[in-house]
């Protein structure tokens, strides 16, 4: 795969970013990373890129720093004498010597990239995580250009979406984002036309409330209390032909006590028949009735991806690639979303208007996600193609 997009971009630099390196078992797995960096550099090497640098974020009984994120930079011959990368501790940048060179061990200590986790205090409510962002800056013909991989907070339970705030969780990634943006500023030599690219899975998902509407349409709401231990209670208020707008304004109290998951049926006349639902959400459970429709259909609801616009600020080259969340993990139906969450572009690539401008430039830019009929996960890897002046 790495040959197939090598030679198709004909890349003179290649930068590969990791999130969840070591994977969800990451205390099972991580010792396995390093062996797969070295498999790749060595690949890498034999297409021609004789300069590479990995960073990799593994300890993680370092709870307080851990990130589990890693980034691999590799840069053909015909840059050697054109690249040089910066070291955040001297404030100078240095020429970069030809073989492979991988950070691992004490990581934090390492003045060429910026790692840190997010504050313990930007979400008290969850389970302190692995997110974070690693900044890393080249200069390519004396252009400085700053690349930050970045994990920011998922949405821990589809119900709380609808009980307590369809914007709790985008808000908080928005507090995270506009953190990174404020470090990266602080540290910049130029505060102006430095090249900022953000690459990294940014969780951004759906609008809650006019995803629902669309692919709901026409349904009724039900929801099952925790009381009953998941069962439908005939109760009052338990029904409601409103549409979601409906339930996500009834009282919050309300639905903290009661709501284990909600149901979204075709008609009034037959609530009790379960073969009538057209979706039930529940914490970890999104099933809808159709899902091959989600994934066929995709560019219906891609105006419900409204996230990116909380940062003005920042660009995106258009969408034209399915959901990259959440995949299926079975290789025997890599084809096939998981029915855990709504559908989501998580993973992106966004840019300052100084990286635009370059971007733009290039009128073969490539946006897209690969490995769209082979299991690699829950997340589908987003890839980016661009020819920057600058670098030749």
């Amino acid at each position: 795969m790495l040959k197939k997009f090598q030679v198709a971009a004909q890349a003179h630099f290649v930068a590969v970013h990791m999130q969840e390196a070591g994977g969800k078992n990451f205390e099972e797995f991580t010792v396995q990373v390093p062996g797969m960096v070295e498999k790749i550099a060595f690949r890498m090497n034999c297409l021609g890129y004789t300069i590479g640098r990995a960073y990799l974020d593994l300890d993680f009984e370092n709870v307080d720093q851990y990130t589990a994120l890693g980034s691999m930079y590799f840069f053909m011959e015909v840059l050697y004498s054109r690249i040089e990368q910066y070291d955040f501790v001297t404030h100078e940048y240095s020429r970069l010597n030809k073989g492979f060179e991988m950070m691992e061990k004490e990581i934090d200590k390492c003045s060429k990239i910026r790692k840190k986790k997010f504050p313990k205090d930007f979400w008290p409510r969850m389970k302190w995580g692995r997110k974070g962002y690693m900044h890393s800056r080249f200069r390519f013909n004396n252009q400085p250009i700053d690349i930050v991989n970045v994990h920011l907070f998922h949405d821990d339970s589809n119900i709380a979406l609808i009980q307590e705030n369809p914007l709790m969780y985008s808000e908080n990634r928005k507090r995270a984002l506009n953190y990174v943006l404020d470090e990266v500023s602080r540290n910049c030599i130029k505060q102006n036309d430095t090249p900022l690219f953000i690459f990294g899975d940014l969780n951004f998902r759906l609008n809650c409330l006019t995803f629902l509407n669309r692919i709901t349409e026409g349904a009724d709401i039900r929801h099952d209390s925790l009381e009953s231990f998941g069962s439908l209670k005939d109760s009052a208020g338990s029904s409601n032909r409103l549409g979601c707008g409906n339930i996500l304004s009834m009282p919050s109290d309300h639905l903290k006590r009661s709501i284990s998951a909600v149901e979204f049926r075709k008609t009034q006349d037959s609530l009790e028949d379960r073969n009538n639902c057209v979706l039930r959400i529940e914490k970890k459970r999104f099933d809808y009735i159709n899902h091959k429709q989600l994934l066929n259909e995709w560019h219906q609801y891609l105006e419900d991806d409204r996230e990116a616009k909380n940062f003005p600020m920042l660009f995106e080259l258009p969408i034209h690639f399915p959901p990259t969340y959440p995949w299926s993990e079975d290789p025997t139906e890599s084809g096939s979303f998981m029915k855990t969450r709504a559908p989501a572009w998580c993973d992106r690539v966004l840019m300052n208007s100084d990286a635009f401008q370059l971007v733009n430039s290039d009128n073969d830019a490539k946006y897209d996600s690969i490995g769209k009929i082979v299991c690699m996960g829950d997340h589908k890897v987003i890839i980016y193609f661009l020819a920057i002046d600058v670098i030749y």
